[in-house]
């Protein structure tokens, strides 16, 4: 009888237990600058110093011809290429970097924004992998303790990692018009996207010699896209600079005109349909039959 109970109790857990959690009550960002972003990293930011370990973005000046994101981590490719991913399938995966063409000649923190077109499905995930160089931020210098790290983040994120949204726009420089990926229309309202930051906790540099010439490298594989676009811009974040200090002030250039020069960024389009979810009153009466054959089957064996 105690036997039984208890699988009667684990039948219950199933049940009750199937329950999807509620997408959480997200906004779009008050403003494209003067803001502050958390990043949805377990770990948190590698220097974010405003409320909630989050970054500040300035951006009060140009901030679109330094940063890049590229295919090609050699020194032919810093200066980056839109590239899109038109699939039939809800997963994919890839590689691509982040690199600086600026006279600065470093940034001291990376920061993906991975946007998507809603509805983001209960099973969306999200797997970043970065590698690259980390050092200590200090005053207009790469710290001394420069040293190249595989895995600085790892780390696999889901819904309730979009922190924002859903908008039509990416934060940055320039007058708040920055499009998520080349070509999109951002007033049209069907093409708003949800947000979630993630700080690769590497910087990158202009030191050629380097590994990847220097670029942040993201590997990313991607499941639970259906109907949708993902796309993927890049932050830098400099402790000090001739615009400011601690405070994100550049991103990758994306334009809505396709023929706009000097242009760069990573996007996937999917015509994966998402799969039909069974009713929950089916579901729960078919594991409730499910339960009682097993209770039956235990009784039955305790009683030869």
């Amino acid at each position: 009888m105690k036997k039984q109970t208890v699988l009667t109790v684990c039948i219950g857990s199933l049940l009750f237990g199937a329950a999807i959690p509620a997408f959480a009550d997200i906004a779009p960002l008050p403003d494209f600058h003067h803001i502050n972003i958390n990043v949805s990293n377990d770990n948190g930011a590698q220097n974010g110093s405003g409320p909630t370990d989050s970054y500040y973005i300035k951006a009060d000046g140009g901030g679109l011809n330094q940063l890049h994101i590229t295919t090609d981590s050699s020194t032919a490719g810093l200066s980056g290429q839109v590239t899109t991913q038109d699939i039939n399938a809800s997963s994919t995966s890839g590689t691509f970097w982040v690199s600086t063409t600026g006279g600065r000649g470093y940034n001291d923190s990376i920061i993906l924004l991975a946007s998507v077109k809603g509805p983001i499905s209960n099973d969306f995930s999200l797997n970043i992998k970065s590698s690259g160089y980390q050092w200590t931020a200090a005053a207009n210098v790469i710290g001394s303790d420069i040293h190249y790290v595989s895995g600085a983040v790892n780390e696999t994120f889901g819904k309730s990692d979009f922190l924002y949204g859903p908008q039509t726009t990416k934060p940055g420089p320039g007058t708040g018009i920055l499009p998520f990926y080349s070509g999109q229309n951002v007033n049209d309202p069907t093409t708003a996207e949800y947000l979630m930051f993630i700080d690769l906790w590497v910087g990158n540099t202009s030191t050629r010699t380097q590994t990847d010439a220097g670029s942040a490298k993201v590997e990313f594989s991607v499941s639970g896209l259906y109907s949708s676009t993902l796309a993927f811009n890049a932050y830098a974040f400099a402790y000090t600079s001739n615009t400011g200090a601690n405070s994100i002030d550049w991103t990758n250039r994306v334009s809505s005109n396709l023929a706009d020069a000097g242009q760069s960024g990573y996007s996937i389009n999917t015509t994966a349909v998402a799969p039909v979810p069974v009713p929950a009153a089916i579901w729960l009466f078919g594991s409730a039959l499910a339960g009682f054959g097993l209770i039956g089957r235990r009784k039955a064996a305790l009683a030869e």
